[in-house]
């Protein structure tokens, strides 16, 4: 019998999640696996997983087990969230926006509606609106400070005044957002 099967749900999240602050993603996925497997109505685990996945570029995964999550437990607006970054950011502009939907709920002052609303801004080249409205995010973001380090990246990958008067074509914005997530890797 495997030590994992001794295991509870919350035990197999914080091993993953502790994993992967070492840098050790197989052996966070085997944790998260183990998880989904044993308790696979288990939205968080689900969406680590898929954040795990995202982590090491297996996309198709990620987006899976991040949709998983969602259908799960819709007011799991971080992996709502996560999900339409990651589908914006392979060029999945209608998927993204989709995703996304769940997070329209949300107050226009919750970090995520901002997070979203900046991204999509500068999907559209609307570089000024989407650095407000980032900045206005990570002031506003008390509870993951990864993810505010994830938007301080997406900042400095913004263009200045003179790069976008220089480069003034439509899909300069997704250009961006795709610099960044090859960026993250």
């Amino acid at each position: 019998m495997s030590l994992q099967n001794n295991l509870t749900q919350d035990e197999l999240l914080h091993l993953a999640i502790e994993a992967t602050r070492r840098g050790e993603h197989g052996a966070s996925i085997s944790y998260l696996k183990e998880g989904v497997t044993r308790f696979p109505d288990d939205a968080k685990l689900a969406y680590v997983l898929g954040a795990e996945f995202a982590q090491i570029g297996i996309y198709d995964k990620a987006e899976y087990e991040m949709q998983r999550a969602i259908s799960l437990d819709p007011e799991l607006y971080t992996a709502s969230f996560q999900l339409g970054l990651l589908q914006m950011t392979l060029g999945k502009v209608e998927d993204a926006k989709s995703s996304w939907k769940l997070i329209d709920k949300l107050p226009e002052t919750h970090s995520l509606w901002l997070f979203k609303t900046g991204i999509e801004q500068l999907a559209v080249n609307q570089f000024s609106d989407a650095k407000r409205l980032l900045e206005q995010g990570i002031a506003l973001n008390d509870f993951s400070p990864e993810l505010n380090h994830d938007m301080s990246t997406v900042l400095a990958s913004l263009p200045n005044e003179a790069e976008v008067a220089e480069n003034s074509n439509a899909s300069a914005g997704q250009a961006w957002l795709n610099a960044y997530n090859v960026d993250k890797d």
